[in-house]
């Protein structure tokens, strides 16, 4: 793993910017080796390339993982659990390098921070963009003009693009017109992203929360739905999202057998006053009185792998699908367990076979590929688990290149913001004490908040 960090906010030149200020910017760099030796023994020489936009001095923080690459923790190899050493590492003082990676000051470049808000809004799912620390932002900004920041008080920002604070009650008023029907396929990940739309952001949303277990890491928490929900709860489950969250008699309803019903006609008016926080479960005036909902239809699935009773062959088929009202968009989410539990050799065969697939029973639909998350399968007490950064991206590339040329498949990527996050945060054990290394209801927000933006700004 190799990383550009910001070490100071002052150029080469002297100008220094109180916005980048311990910011720690850092540019996550993908390398590629440039030998195929299978030589262990001998050296490797990997290259990589990194744009780097934020003004200040930057240094490498590079790290070897003991589980690195496609190739490795594969069938019958043992897998160690999961670690990680810093190395040591210089730039070359030549002609071309100086020791030291400088970005000059250029306050008129669009990316330049105090800029930002002057972008357009962010219409893709897959940005780049860096962390900066809240207290850092320039006073004038509104809190509905970036987003939440996460547990370490950073908020991310997009380079080319700007995100705006959505609240649930916009969200289902859009796809109530747009997408009033969603097919949704993934895993515990995916089921642990649609609990803030299901409780309209009353979940992990106030400061006393977010240290409670189910808030750091754990998908199924008891202490939102009763626990008859659990005992009875039918596969795939069918949600009804509501402008003001949850509807107990309808969150795992049977909506195959209920007709739709227009949704509330009354106008909107007042939609963003200018002097409030704008929280996960805030609700603008203008939708305050209104009922509007959207259908979304979620089945569990583990990738290509067929595994506890689960496997996309025979689930996902002409047959089942067609007891479902036509699906307008479709949300596949995967990689998690494929990079945990499977081969690099079968994905490469199954994937082809699943978009085919998806292809032909929804002809119409909208695509969305969501990758899975950056603290996938790595601190699980299973041995059995297979992971690193690079044997991730791998699996994830590969699925992504199918999903975008047959499918047309627009990517919600929620494992770049993590990688982009300072060293000594993604060294952090945050995700534990989980075995499931799910994200931070923090990090979820954010990821939904992209989510949002692909579809309402677009």
């Amino acid at each position: 793993m190799v990383d550009l960090v910001m070490q100071e906010s002052t150029d080469k030149e002297g100008h220094s910017d109180p916005l980048y200020q311990n910011s720690r910017v850092t540019v996550s760099v993908d390398m590629k080796a440039i030998s195929n030796s299978l030589d262990y023994s001998s050296s490797r020489i990997y290259e990589g390339t990194a744009q780097l936009f934020d003004p200040g001095l930057y240094a490498l923080d590079a790290q070897i993982e003991l589980r690195n690459g496609r190739w490795n923790a594969e069938l019958q190899q043992y897998s160690p659990e999961y670690e990680n050493t810093e190395m040591q590492t210089t730039l070359p003082n030549n002609k071309y390098v100086h020791g030291k990676v400088h970005v000059l000051f250029d306050p008129r470049h669009p990316t330049y921070l105090k800029r930002h808000q002057n972008l357009p809004l962010c219409t893709d799912g897959d940005i780049a963009g860096r962390w900066i620390p809240e207290q850092n932002l320039p006073r004038a900004w509104k809190p509905w003009q970036y987003m939440r920041p996460i547990e370490d008080g950073r908020v991310w920002l997009p380079y080319h693009c700007r995100l705006r604070r959505i609240s649930h009650a916009e969200f289902v008023f859009h796809m109530s017109r747009q997408r009033p029907s969603i097919h949704w396929y993934g895993d515990s990940n995916s089921r642990r992203t649609l609990r803030p739309f299901i409780m309209g952001g009353k979940w992990c949303h106030e400061a006393n929360t977010t240290t409670r277990l189910d808030c750091l890491c754990n998908d199924a928490p008891r202490d939102l739905f009763p626990d008859e929900w659990y005992d009875s709860m039918p596969v795939p489950h069918w949600y009804r999202v509501h402008t003001a969250g949850v509807d107990g008699n309808e969150i795992y309803t049977d909506l195959r057998l209920q007709q739709r019903q227009p949704t509330d006609p009354r106008p909107i008016l007042d939609k963003y006053p200018s002097d409030f926080s704008f929280g996960p479960d805030y609700i603008p005036p203008g939708y305050r009185l209104r009922d509007d909902y959207f259908d979304l239809y979620y089945h569990f699935t583990r990738g290509t792998l067929d595994m506890y009773g689960s496997y996309w062959k025979r689930d996902i088929t002409l047959d089942s699908v067609a007891q479902y009202p036509v699906a307008n968009l479709v949300v596949f989410q995967m990689v998690t367990w494929d990079a945990s539990f499977g081969t690099y050799k079968n994905f490469v065969h199954q994937v082809p076979q699943l978009v085919n697939r998806l292809r032909a029973i929804y002809p119409h639909a909208e695509f969305i590929y969501r990758s899975g998350p950056y603290w996938c399968c790595r601190n699980a007490e299973d041995q059995t688990k297979k992971y690193s950064r690079l044997r991730f991206q791998a699996f994830d590339t590969l699925a992504k290149k199918y999903f975008q040329q047959k499918l047309k498949a627009r990517v919600w990527d929620v494992a770049n913001l993590a990688r982009q996050r300072p060293p000594e945060s993604k060294r952090l054990p945050e995700n534990m004490p989980c075995r499931s290394a799910h994200s931070r209801s923090e990090q979820i927000y954010l990821d939904n908040q992209i989510f949002m933006n692909m579809l309402v700004n677009n």
